[in-house]
């Protein structure tokens, strides 16, 4: 019996050898909190839009490893395709409906066609013209039915010569008008500051931050949630202890993805100890010598 109201899958895994629960307990876990839930339901009523003449598109920003590629990459999850041949009057397709991938670390055009042409499984030449590679995403973009393009770490691209930068940002907006598809970006502060200098960027991509956590009760939430993720025989129950949360809160500070890495190598910890349960020494990122 679940007494202690695990996860389905952590319970199962009780019972498996150390070596098999630390490996489970080191993959990434989908946890819906409230501003995750939030952000993927919005992006669901950006997923439905029908075609228009202006799409708008959006910037989720925040800090590094603050959740913003597990939310996008949990929109792609829901949304990607299953590479069915589809048969219609022209013959076979495929239908991709979303793409996800991260930016060119310069605002480079070619880079940025070369990355949609792979997402799409679309045979090219690397060295081919900006031109023909432009034409050829266009084409495949309609022709496979996407309605959605995920840019994540977009700030990578927005750095060196402002005039890449501009040309770059138009190249997304001309797919966007010209395919009436919808192009979510995700990135840091920096991103925010770039796209927000020029009123016309600014209305075509209005930004979302995505904020640190307080030490509160929905950090502590969270913390609880993720603890019913985690296959050890013991109860550490985590979110009651002042001394575990004011640890985890200080060394993560506020960040969700820090979180999710100290929370990670404690379950580690506490298996190899075989004490089963979590302890404030096992807070840590990185072993004391």
């Amino acid at each position: 019996m679940n007494e202690r109201n695990l996860t389905q899958e952590a319970f199962n895994y009780l019972d498996k050898s150390d070596e098999e629960r630390i490996l489970y307990c080191k993959k990434d876990k989908w946890i819906g909190y409230g501003a995750a839930v939030k952000l993927l339901e919005f992006l669901e009523d950006k997923f439905e839009d029908p075609p228009q003449i202006r799409h708008e598109g959006v910037l989720i920003y925040g800090d590094s490893i603050n959740g913003k590629t597990a939310i996008l990459k949990k929109m792609y999850d829901l949304h990607k395709s299953t590479l069915e041949p589809i048969e219609n009057e022209n013959g076979i397709t495929y239908d991709i409906p979303i793409i996800y991938f991260q930016a060119p670390t310069t605002p480079d055009e070619s880079k940025l066609y070369t990355r949609i042409l792979n997402e799409l499984c679309v045979p090219h030449k690397a060295v081919d013209k900006v031109a023909v590679k432009e034409k050829l995403a266009k084409h495949y973009l309609k022709k496979l039915g996407t309605k959605m393009i995920l840019v994540d770490e977009i700030h990578s691209a927005l750095t060196g010569n402002l005039n890449k930068q501009r040309t770059f940002i138009d190249d997304l907006k001309q797919l966007s008008n010209s395919l009436s598809l919808t192009i979510v970006l995700a990135g840091t502060r920096t991103a925010h500051s770039a796209l927000s200098i020029g009123e016309e960027t600014a209305t075509r991509f209005p930004s979302i931050e995505l904020p640190r956590w307080n030490n509160d009760r929905k950090y502590r939430s969270f913390v609880a949630t993720y603890e019913r993720c985690l296959p050890l025989k013991e109860a550490s129950n985590m979110a009651d202890n002042p001394e575990i949360m004011n640890a985890l809160f200080h060394q993560s500070e506020g960040l969700i993805g820090m979180t999710v890495n100290l929370l990670k190598k404690a379950a580690v910890k506490a298996i190899k100890s075989k004490r089963e349960y979590i302890k404030v020494e096992d807070i840590g990122y990185l072993p004391k010598l």
